[in-house]
């Protein structure tokens, strides 16, 4: 069992391989080492909180772009007014979240 970091374009030393998403206000991109996972690995995507879902979708196709299989997808708050915890079920990710942080 190991750490994987998928941090924002830039901030990895070492060869990484990079995916773009599109954000409410503009774009943005993440980045994950190249040697991070093998083929056939298990992953669990973990991230603070889920928004639009962009951020955890990107790193989701990071880790399949490397051979890595997704399991589950968690984070600590979900803001399911913004649609991306549907948007990432939807694409076949289960999601585990602590709080739900419902708006108005």
């Amino acid at each position: 069992m190991g750490f994987v970091p998928i941090r924002k374009k830039g901030k990895l030393p070492f060869t990484t391989v990079a995916e773009s998403y599109e954000l409410e206000y503009g774009s943005a991109t993440v980045e994950l080492h190249t040697d991070a996972v093998k083929p056939g690995d298990r992953v669990v995507l973990i991230d603070d909180l889920i928004a639009t879902g962009g951020t955890m979708m990107a790193g989701k196709r990071l880790l399949e772009k490397l051979g890595a299989t997704v399991l589950e997808g968690a984070a600590i708050v979900d803001l399911p007014e913004l649609g991306g915890s549907a948007r990432l079920r939807d694409a076949g990710l289960p999601l585990f979240t602590l709080v739900d942080f419902a708006g108005h």
